[in-house]
């Protein structure tokens, strides 16, 4: 849970000393367009990302990581975010 605080601290760019378990969700459930957002900045930075296919399959990935932090209703609302800030790729 260390590791998955960290990377939402950095991605929200909060203090990870500020950040609980249930603080994190909270942050990310009251702007998932913020996670999403972050999300796509780190998959454009990824190598690994180079089209609107692979972008989704990083998403994926990143959205299993986070989903002890995620409910349903938020994770779909980051989905729709990043799918939002791909629409252009």
């Amino acid at each position: 849970m260390e590791l998955l605080l960290a990377q939402v601290a950095r991605l929200l760019e909060r203090e990870r000393a500020t950040l609980t378990p249930e603080s994190a969700r909270a942050a990310i459930a009251a702007n998932p367009g913020a996670l999403g957002a972050a999300l796509v900045a780190e998959a454009a930075a990824s190598d690994d990302v180079t089209d609107a296919g692979s972008a989704r399959a990083y998403l994926a990935g990143r959205l299993a990581d986070l989903a002890p932090l995620l409910s349903d209703d938020t994770a779909h609302a980051v989905r729709a975010a990043f799918e939002a800030g791909i629409s252009a790729w």
